[in-house]
């Protein structure tokens, strides 16, 4: 067999006949490969974040192997938190004693795993103070005697703190409540200033108002008030939407967000009434909540330090 025979017999059965035979798969195959490093290029110029990476609690920051934030002061400004026996009392009025702060209420574990606080992850995570936690707290105002208990006299003070991988904002009480059998009656943003905040909190900013009837066993109904506000990256915001928004935002590579509520234990008939109830409570509450959470600049200076 002559060389030109040899050669032709083998472009017959060698990779020149593959090829022919492929051209389609080695088309994807190029394609794939070039879109693999245009998107890797795209990646690093762009600076796109694929997935989000969690932003560490402040200096001063504590939470328990409980995932509960143990650092939020046991004073706001006039407001004390609740002792044993001052908020449960009995039909005569007698402090009703178990040994426990009614102002520290017991955290379910099947509740915790719905808030998705206390994961494997944040097991992990909470030694590097970049897990999710929660506060619930109870607190009185103390400027007037703690019985008889009267309107707008107590409140519940919480806090939810989530970061890395954070993608959905599930638990706002327009949906929590209503979830529970409960109607809303009104879901708006009131105005609210409180002195002394930092920035981008200083000035007038907006608080959630949250309005809903809850059905009794028996039939009677109340009105229950929940006020809230999201700090994303260190910023004020009050539409979940936007918050989940800006979640999913590939230019965005540290996230977190935390919702601040509050709410009065008191049967509301006037929402004006309680507007003014709960700006009081926000004066003293803010501050100190605040604390406990990362400011835009703190967020920033991760990103910068990539």
């Amino acid at each position: 067999m002559t060389g030109v025979a040899a050669a032709t017999a083998s472009e017959r059965t060698g990779p020149s006949l593959w090829s022919r035979g492929n051209r389609h798969f080695l088309l994807a195959a190029a394609i794939l490969c070039v879109s693999a490093a245009g998107w890797t290029l795209a990646v690093r110029l762009l600076k796109i974040a694929t997935h989000k990476e969690a932003v560490p609690w402040p200096a001063g920051v504590e939470v328990n192997d409980k995932f509960r934030l143990v650092s939020l002061p046991d004073r706001l400004g006039p407001y004390v938190f609740v002792q044993d026996g001052e908020l449960m009392r009995d039909a005569r009025g007698n402090p009703v004693l178990d040994g426990v702060p009614d102002g520290e209420p017991e955290i379910r574990d099947d509740v915790m795993e719905m808030l998705r606080i206390g994961t494997p992850a944040d097991q992990h995570n909470r030694a590097e103070r970049r897990s999710n936690w929660l506060v619930v707290r109870g607190y009185r105002d103390g400027r007037v005697p703690a019985w008889p208990h009267r309107p707008y006299q107590f409140w519940d003070a919480e806090a939810y703190y989530y970061t890395g991988g954070v993608d959905v904002v599930p638990h706002v009480p327009e949906i929590c409540l209503h979830a529970g059998g409960g109607t809303l009656l009104g879901s708006e943003v009131i105005p609210l200033e409180v002195p002394g905040l930092p920035a981008p909190w200083n000035g007038r900013i907006g608080l959630r108002r949250a309005l809903v009837t809850l059905k009794g066993r028996e039939g009677q109904t109340r009105n229950v008030v929940q006020y809230y506000v999201f700090s994303l990256n260190g910023r004020p915001e009050t539409r979940r939407e936007v918050v989940r928004l800006k979640l999913t935002s590939p230019f965005v590579r540290h996230a977190y967000f935390a919702k601040i509520q509050f709410s009065p234990r008191t049967d509301v008939r006037d929402p004006r009434e309680a507007d003014e109830a709960a700006r009081d409570f926000a004066r003293y509450y803010l501050p100190e909540v605040l604390k406990m959470m990362p400011m835009p600049e703190d967020v920033e200076r991760l990103s910068a330090g990539e």
